[in-house]
């Protein structure tokens, strides 16, 4: 039961670093009159996702060769 939990924390923390980072957005557009549904669209931008962990790794390697020298 730890185990479900610790990962629905992680996965929930990945949600909001993904939205406020810019790996995910979500849009509408407006409500269908006929229907009275509302279609959201979720979008995922992959080259942001590489370009953050680019930089995380960068700073990573710096920080960790000011430790060792």
């Amino acid at each position: 039961m730890r185990i479900i939990k610790a990962v629905l924390v992680l996965a929930l923390c990945v949600a909001v670093l993904g939205f406020y980072r810019g790996w995910f957005s979500l849009s509408s557009r407006g409500r269908d009159a006929e229907s009275n549904t509302i279609n959201v669209s979720l979008t995922v931008d992959p080259d942001k996702m590489k370009e953050d962990a680019e930089k995380v790794k960068e700073k990573t390697t710096a920080i960790s060769d000011r430790v060792t020298h």
